[in-house]
């Protein structure tokens, strides 16, 4: 058996990540985590969403109550730079609270 170039632990996960077509998913669970662990004033954003979903920029999230939902959409733009801002890029085009 003939060695080959060796590569970095990190090279090799990135090949097989997009080999495995696992980018958005992975894209996905980063947005999530960084929704719920994003905090605006007092109010925990994780705590109030009880569901949330990505799909083309878009970031959907439901919001339990009526009252901090509405708070939130006065804010929606710094939200989703400030997300963003943690993602390093600028994954989020549009924020959605329903």
């Amino acid at each position: 058996m003939k060695r080959e170039a060796t590569r970095t632990i990190g090279e090799v996960l990135a090949r097989y990540v997009q080999e495995s077509h696992l980018e958005e998913g992975l894209l996905q669970t980063r947005i999530f985590a960084a929704w719920d662990q994003l905090a605006v004033g007092s109010v925990l954003l994780g705590t109030y969403t009880s569901h949330h979903s990505f799909r083309d920029g878009v970031l959907t999230c439901r919001i339990r109550s009526s009252v901090v939902r509405s708070h939130l959409q006065t804010q929606a733009e710094a939200i989703r730079e400030r997300l963003n801002a943690r993602l390093g890029d600028a994954y989020v085009k549009q924020l959605k609270l329903t």
